[in-house]
C-alpha cells in the first residue's frame, strides 16, 4: 500500500515541510511539501538525509544500561520502565543526600521541546541547566530584553538595507533566509556584509568589511560615533524614547575612523562609508549572527551596541526595520515561559544556580530583572524572556563542581539532544567531569562520544517521529509526525513526564501526550493541534510602532542605551571595546601563533556535531577541514588535501587542509563538531573525540569570557599550522 504523508524536517532550526512517500509502512522517498506555508516545497541537503537518518542502522532503538567501563561500549538492553525506575530511584537518593541542586543538565539546540525539561527541573528543584546558551543567540536575546524589552526580528520583505553581521545564511539558513536575501537584493535592497571570510553573501554585497575576528564592537562604536557626529540619527525617536544618549556620545567619542581601522584591519574610509550607508538607507536591518555571540570577551557588549545602533537610527518596530513583539492573534498562544513553570523553583534554590554569582545577568538575578520590566507590557504583545534561553548555569562552573564538589557536589547529569564533549569548550575537563558522575543519563538519536560515557541511554524519536508546534512571532504551524516512532524511541516530552511521575510531580503533568499539551497552548486562539494542521497554520497581523501605545519593556519604559539593569548588577552600562587576551597585537603571542583562529563556521550538510554517521553527508564532507589562504600554505610548504595540525596554546587537533582565497591571509578557519562514529569507542577517547574537535583549541577561563554572560570564545583566538 502506498501513500503520501505531510511531515517536517528538524535537522536544523527551521521546520521545513516534507512529504514522506510511504510504501508498506516504510518511508521510501522524501521531497519538499509545496503546500507548506513557509518553505513552499524547498528543502536543503539536510532534508534529503531524513530517510537515511530515520532508518540508520546506528540509531538508538532501545534503552541501554552500561555494563562495562565508561566509554568501553558494553551495554545491556533493558525496558523503558526498568530504566526509568532505576534513574528515578537514583535521583531521589542523591536528592535526599545532597539536595536537588546535585542534578545538572546539558541541552542542545532546538531538537527538543525545551520547556518540558525546564518544567521537570523546576519541579525537581535544581537550577543547574546549562549548554551552549552562552554563545548562541541566547546572549543576544537577554541583552535585547535589557535594552528595549524584547528580541528584534528583521523585516526583510520591506527593508531597504540589510547588514549581515557575523551571519552566513547561505550555510546556516539556506531555505528561508538566504533565498529571501537573494530575492530582495535583485529588487534593489542594499547590503553590507561584516565577515572575515569572503562568503557568498560577501560576493553579493555593496560593501564587504573583512573584519578581524573579535573586533566587531570597535567597528560598531565607530559607526555610532559617525552617526552621532554627522547627525544621521533619528533625533525625534532619540529624544522621546531613549535614555543615556549623551553618555553614549561621550563613550563613543574616542572611536575615530583611524582608531577603529587600526583595531579591525579595515580602512578608515571603509568605516566611514559603511556607517553612512547603513544610516542613510532606511528602513534598515542588522541581522543576528552567531559570529558575534561566539567571540568571547566582547560578545555581550557587541550585542548591546548592535541594539543601540538599531534604536538610534529609528529602525525599531517600523515596517522594513527591526520588528518587536508578537503579532495578533499569535501572541495569545500560551508561551514557553508559562509552560516552563519557573515559579515552582524557590528563591532559595535559585540562589544556588552555578555560575550566577559570577555572571548574574545570565542567571536568575538578570532574568528576574528582565521579567519584572517585561510585566509593563501585555503578554500577547511581548512574551516574557524564556528562562530556558536566558537564565542558565555556566558550563564551566558545573564541570568544576562535578570535579571538586565545590560549592557543593554535583553528582548527576542528564543530557538530551546534547553532546557536551563537542559543544562545550575545555573538552578534556568536560570529559573528566562526565566520567566522574555517579549518574549520567543521555537521550539521543545515536551513541555519541558523550553518550558513550553514560550509565543509561534512552532512544530519542527524531523530528519526523513526533509532533511539534513551530511558533514564531508572526505564525504558528502544526508540524505532524510522518511515521509512528520506530522500535522503542520516544519523544522528550514522554521522557520528562515519565520521569516526573516517578518523582512526585503527577499534578503538574496533566497532559498524557505532547499533542494534548499543544491543545492546551492553542486554547486561547480557539484551536487544537489537529485544527491548526487542517488550516495550514495561523498567521498574525503585524502592528508597527506599538511602543507609542505600550512603551518598551525596560525599567524606564524606554530604550535603555545606558542600561540600568547592567548598572545594578555591577556591569558596564555602556559598551566599551576590550582587546582580546589572545591577540595578534601581542608580539609574543603572534611569534608562536601567527594566525587568527576562527571555529564554529556553519557548513552543509552537517549541523554542529550531527550527520557524521550518514554516508551521503560524509560523501560531501568526508573529513574535517581547516581552510587556509593559498599564499600562507605555500609559505609553510603545505598542499591541498594534506593532513595538518592546528595548534593553539591549549593543544592541537588534526585536520585536512583546504586552500581558499576566501580566507584572510592572517586567519585560519576550522570546522567544528567533528568526531568519528565509524571508529570503535574507548574509555580514553570515545569515537576519536579529541583528534579533530575544534573545542580542544577553545578556552573557558574567566579572562577569556564575556563578564556579563560568561560567553567563551570560539573565534578571536590564535593558532599555527604544522604538517601532520
Amino acid at each position: 500500500m502506498a501513500e503520501t504523508r505531510r511531515t517536517y524536517c528538524g535537522l536544523c532550526h527551521p521546520r521545513c515541510g516534507l512529504l514522506f512517500h510511504i510504501e508498506d509502512g516504510r518511508a521510501v522517498k522524501v521531497e519538499g511539501d509545496p503546500k507548506h506555508p513557509i518553505s513552499r516545497g524547498r528543502i536543503c541537503a539536510r532534508g534529503t538525509l531524513m530517510i537515511d537518518h530515520l532508518y540508520h542502522p546506528d540509531r538508538l532503538n532501545y534503552p541501554l544500561k552500561r555494563t562495562g567501563e565508561r566509554g568501553e561500549g558494553k551495554w545491556e538492553r533493558i525496558s523503558w520502565d526498568q530504566a526509568l525506575d532505576v534513574v528515578a530511584q537514583s535521583l531521589e537518593t542523591l536528592r535526599k543526600k545532597y539536595g536537588p541542586e546535585t542534578l545538572a543538565f546539558t541541552h542542545g539546540t532546538y531538537r527538543t521541546y525545551h520547556w518540558d525539561g525546564r518544567r521537570f527541573f523546576n519541579l525537581f528543584g535544581s537550577p543547574n541547566m546549562c549548554g551552549a546558551n552562552n554563545i548562541c543567540m541566547c546572549p543576544s536575546q537577554a541583552v535585547e530584553y535589557t535594552t528595549y524589552g524584547g528580541f528584534a526580528w528583521g523585516d526583510l520583505k520591506k527593508t531597504r538595507c540589510v547588514v549581515l553581521w557575523g551571519s552566513a545564511p547561505s550555510k546556516s539558513n539556506v531555505i528561508l533566509l538566504f533565498p529571501a536575501i537573494q530575492e530582495r537584493k535583485k529588487a534593489g535592497m542594499k547590503m553590507i556584509v561584516v565577515d572575515p571570510r569572503r562568503t557568498a553573501e560577501a560576493e553579493m554585497a555593496d560593501i564587504w568589511l573583512q573584519i578581524r575576528p573579535g573586533t566587531d564592537l570597535a567597528l560598531m562604536l565607530g559607526w555610532i560615533r559617525i552617526i552621532i557626529k554627522e547627525g544621521l540619527f533619528d533625533r525625534d525617536f532619540v529624544e522621546k524614547w531613549t535614555v543615556g544618549f549623551d553618555q553614549l556620545r561621550n563613550a563613543a567619542s574616542e572611536y575615530t575612523p583611524e582608531k577603529v581601522a587600526a583595531i579591525t584591519w579595515l580602512e578608515p574610509n571603509k568605516v566611514i562609508e559603511s556607517a553612512r550607508f547603513y544610516a542613510e538607507n532606511k528602513p534598515a536591518v542588522i541581522s543576528w549572527g552567531f559570529g558575534i555571540d561566539k567571540q568571547g570577551l566582547n560578545a555581550s557588549q557587541s550585542a548591546r551596541a548592535r541594539s543601540i545602533l538599531r534604536a538610534i537610527t529609528g529602525n525599531l518596530d517600523v515596517e522594513g526595520g527591526e520588528l518587536l513583539g508578537w503579532s495578533d492573534p499569535v501572541g495569545a498562544i500560551i508561551d514557553f515561559v508559562v509552560m516552563e513553570l519557573n515559579e515552582a523553583l524557590s528563591k532559595e534554590q535559585r540562589s544556588k544556580q552555578l555560575g550566577a554569582a559570577e555572571y548574574p545577568f545570565f542567571g536568575f538575578p538578570g532574568w528576574e530583572m528582565n521579567l519584572q520590566a517585561n510585566k509593563r507590557l501585555p503578554s500577547h504583545y511581548m512574551h516574557p524572556p524564556k528562562a530556558n534561553m536566558t537564565s542558565v548555569a555556566h558550563g564551566r562552573a558545573v564541570m568544576e563542581a562535578i570535579l571538586t564538589g565545590k560549592p557543593y557536589p554535583v553528582t548527576a547529569m542528564i543530557s538530551l539532544a546534547s553532546n557536551p564533549l563537542l559543544s562545550l569548550p575545555n573538552t578534556r575537563q568536560t570529559f573528566e567531569a562526565l566520567k566522574s558522575l555517579r549518574l549520567y543519563v543521555v537521550s539521543d538519536y545515536y551513541l555519541t562520544p558523550s553518550a558513550a560515557l553514560a550509565d543509561y541511554v534512552f532512544p530519542a524519536a527524531s523530528t519526523v517521529e513526533r509532533d511539534e508546534l513551530w511558533l514564531s512571532a508572526d505564525f504558528c504551524i502544526a508540524c505532524p509526525k510522518g511515521v509512528e516512532p520506530l522500535y522503542e524511541r520516544r519523544d522528550d516530552y514522554q521522557f520528562w513526564r515519565s520521569l516526573g511521575l516517578r518523582l512526585g510531580q503527577e499534578e503538574y503533568w496533566p497532559w498524557p501526550t505532547v499533542k494534548e499539551a499543544f491543545d492546551h497552548r492553542l486554547a486561547p486562539v480557539g484551536l487544537t493541534f489537529e485544527g491548526l494542521l487542517e488550516r495550514n497554520g495561523l498567521f498574525g497581523k503585524r502592528g508597527f510602532r506599538r511602543y507609542e501605545e505600550f512603551g518598551f519593556g525596560t525599567p524606564s519604559g524606554k530604550v535603555e542605551i545606558y542600561s540600568s539593569i547592567f548598572e545594578k548588577l555591577g556591569l558596564r552600562p555602556l559598551p566599551a571595546y576590550q582587546e582580546p587576551l589572545e591577540t595578534p597585537e601581542n608580539a609574543l603571542v603572534k611569534r608562536d601563533y601567527p594566525l587568527v583562529l576562527i571555529t564554529g563556521s556553519r557548513f552543509m550538510p552537517m549541523y554542529h556535531s550531527e550527520q557524521r554517521q550518514i554516508r551521503f553527508a560524509r560523501k560531501i564532507v568526508a573529513d574535517p577541514l581547516v581552510n587556509l589562504h593559498p599564499d600562507v600554505a605555500k609559505n609553510l610548504g603545505l598542499k591541498e588535501g594534506e593532513w595538518v595540525y592546528v595548534v593553539s596554546p591549549r593543544g592541537r587537533i588534526r585536520l585536512k587542509l583546504h586552500l581558499s582565497e576566501a580566507i584572510h591571509p592572517q586567519m585560519a578557519d576550522v570546522q567544528h563538531g567533528w568526531w568519528f562514529p565509524e571508529r570503535k569507542t574507548s574509555p580514553s577517547e570515545p569515537f576519536g573525540v579529541f583528534e579533530s574537535n575544534a573545542n580542544i583549541l577553545c578556552p573557558d577561563e574567566r579572562e577569556f569570557c564575556s563578564p556579563e554572560i560568561g560567553g567563551w570564545p570560539h573565534t578571536a583566538l590564535m593558532c599555527r599550522i604544522e604538517k601532520a
